[in-house]
């Protein structure tokens, strides 16, 4: 049992907007590692996961305040291959206000639905996530100095629309005949981000929680629906990036999962470019 919950890293949504007619693409490649899994009341469990991971991220200005960002994911595991997460978002920033000489402040909101590409199975090694449809609702903070440094805080609220498939929970009660299933829980989110953008690098220091106040846990040797495990964690990262023209850039980016509950400890390596288009 292992569940990356790394494909988007921080998530989709951050504090900049591209501007009107301006279109990102962002592809990259993966390599994740973990050989523990974070169970019920703090126990952890000898699990090993190896694989990849193939991420497209694209982002266009539809106006100088609107921008619409879209994710896609595909796992390559001895165990599961093929596509599974993606998502569609709407980020609006209806402030940006001039601080004097502190800077800048801007207030986005975001919102969206992330959705499974394929009806893969999340109790396999090297499913993504747990087969999840989930909206986001998230207010982001961002003070930008006169240096170029930014501070960014996003925190947000996120609705599980998916349910258990009768069919699964059959499944499971052939097995466990007095099985009750949990539904997927809401969860929220917060993110604490440092970074510093400048003509031709970009570097930034991040911190994420997640916690889910429900949910069923894992247990080993139990059968159960991970689809409706309620997952927390604490994870750091960081990025840098490198554009000699500003049109075309690369990076490599980092993540650890330090701590949660029904997650893995992951270790992630990135590799990525952008292709910027348009005006």
């Amino acid at each position: 049992m292992c569940f990356p919950y790394l494909a988007l890293a921080q998530g989709p949504l951050d504090g900049y907007l591209k501007g009107k007619g301006v279109l990102d693409l962002a592809p990259s490649f993966s390599f994740n590692t973990a050989d523990k899994f974070e169970g019920a009341g703090g126990q952890t469990y000898d699990e090993v996961y190896k694989g990849q991971m193939l991420s497209l991220f694209a982002e266009y200005g539809l106006t100088e305040k609107f921008d619409l960002v879209a994710t896609a994911a595909a796992v390559f595991t001895p165990l599961q291959s093929g596509l599974q997460d993606a998502g569609l978002f709407v980020k609006y920033r209806p402030i940006y206000a001039p601080l004097g000489k502190a800077g800048k402040l801007g207030v986005l909101f975001g919102t969206g639905a992330a959705f499974p590409l394929s009806d893969y199975e999340p109790s396999v090694t090297g499913a993504l996530g747990q087969r999840a449809v989930t909206v986001p609702a998230k207010i982001i903070l961002q003070w930008e100095t006169p240096l170029g440094l930014f501070l960014n805080l996003t925190g947000g609220y996120n609705f599980r629309l998916d349910e258990l498939k009768d069919a699964d929970i059959a499944v499971i009660r052939q097995q466990r005949p007095d099985y009750e299933p949990v539904d997927p829980q809401n969860f929220t989110t917060f993110l604490l981000k440092l970074g510093f953008p400048a003509r031709h690098f970009y570097l930034d220091g991040w911190a994420e929680w997640q916690h889910t106040p429900g949910g069923a846990d894992y247990v080993q040797n139990v059968p159960d629906l991970p689809q409706a495990y309620g997952v927390s964690y604490t994870q750091i990262g960081g990025t840098a990036y490198y554009s000699d023209n500003g049109r075309t850039g690369f990076y490599v980016s980092g993540g650890y999962i330090l701590n949660g509950r029904n997650t893995s400890r992951i270790q992630r390596i990135t590799f990525g470019m952008v292709l910027k288009l348009g005006n």
